[in-house]
């Protein structure tokens, strides 16, 4: 890459950072009022499970937002095609994490019904998931690269593809949001464990937006890609996701 175009995207290192804050805000935002939805008129171990579908669109469409703007300001070198593969990935990602959430029932609904069971089962239901969409978008992938007609930078182009669907797949993690924020230390997890929780979420935010000042300057795409460094931006945020299921998960099993 030349330095020339090394210092075109250097220059968008504070504009990206500042859209990746206040994407991370959006999330954090709409995470709260989903806290409120779906705590309201609960109590005890049922507050934080109780889902409901009007608590949880807003932040299924916001995912999806996200999950279209990164396609549309692609930051990779690939095909229409690959965007596809990752796109369809990302949607039934986000499937996969709607529909075991909108199908709990509360605990006091079936006096036999264990809550950690009832809490864990929509972060082991999209676990297995997340498993499952990966090995498919491997497969995909490579055998994507395989029937090109010229494989050239074919090590690059299958990168770029694994790496844009992981992307979009781990993007709905962001819907267990919830589950951290309803999970108060009055609610059976030590404060220290709790702060502990919140502290290491912000150190690997700090990590990620790190990472995408590099990935930015590295960044080389497609001629004709219009504005890829907002789908630099948001990569950070969508692997985030991943983060915000395993802290719920560790939450909900201590």
């Amino acid at each position: 890459m030349s330095g020339e175009v090394e210092n075109q995207w250097d220059a968008k290192r504070g504009v990206m950072l500042g859209m990746q804050a206040f994407v991370y805000g959006l999330f954090v935002l709409i995470g709260a009022v989903w806290i409120g939805l779906s705590a309201s008129g609960q109590s005890g171990e049922g507050a934080f499970i109780a889902v409901t579908p009007a608590a949880f669109a807003p932040v299924a469409v916001l995912i999806a937002a996200v999950l279209v703007a990164f396609h549309v300001f692609w930051p990779f070198r690939a095909t229409m095609i690959d965007r596809a593969i990752g796109l369809i990935a990302g949607v039934l990602s986000l499937v996969g994490v709607s529909l075991p959430l909108l199908s709990i029932v509360e605990p006091g609904g079936d006096g036999d019904a264990d809550p950690l069971k009832l809490r864990a089962y929509p972060m082991a239901s999209w676990a297995a998931t997340v498993a499952g969409l990966l090995v498919v978008l491997t497969i995909v992938s490579f055998a994507r690269q395989m029937l090109r007609a010229e494989r050239s930078h074919l090590i690059r182009a299958l990168s770029h593809c694994v790496t844009g669907g992981a992307a979009s797949i781990s993007l709905a993690g962001w819907a267990f949001m919830p589950y951290i924020g309803a999970t108060r230390p009055s609610m059976g997890v030590g404060t220290g464990v709790y702060v502990g929780v919140i502290v290491v979420m912000v150190l690997f935010a700090l990590v990620l937006g790190a990472a995408s000042v590099w990935w930015l300057k590295e960044l080389d795409p497609a001629p004709e890609d219009r504005s890829p460094w907002i789908g630099v931006a948001l990569l950070p945020v969508m692997f985030y996701g991943l983060v915000v299921f395993a802290a719920a998960l560790f939450l909900q099993l201590i």
